[in-house]
């Protein structure tokens, strides 16, 4: 496969739970994450970490209110960020 066949994929997500991107959000991310082929990494005021850390995510101290850009590179690029956009814009499944 050729570099020109590789799928990339970004969208910039505003974390809306009450709690932000804590450790019970960070282990969802993670999950959701980790079931696709593409290499994730999330990116919050210049600091990016692989979607599949933890203690990356943690690290971010994306709170409420924060932005975080969600990057994707492989073969199913866009499905991944479009997947983990949707958890995050659904607050984690969390009811705050």
């Amino acid at each position: 496969m050729s570099d020109d066949a590789v799928e990339k994929a970004t969208a910039v997500v505003g974390i809306c739970n009450q709690r932000g991107l804590h450790a019970r959000a960070s282990a969802k991310f993670v999950k959701l994450a980790s079931t696709f082929e593409s290499e994730i990494r999330v990116t919050r005021d210049g600091v990016t970490v692989n979607a599949l850390s933890i203690m990356g995510l943690l690290m971010l101290g994306a709170g409420n209110g924060c932005d975080v850009h969600i990057e994707a590179e492989g073969p199913d690029a866009p499905a991944a960020v479009e997947a983990l956009a949707d958890l995050v814009n659904r607050r984690f499944d969390e009811d705050q």
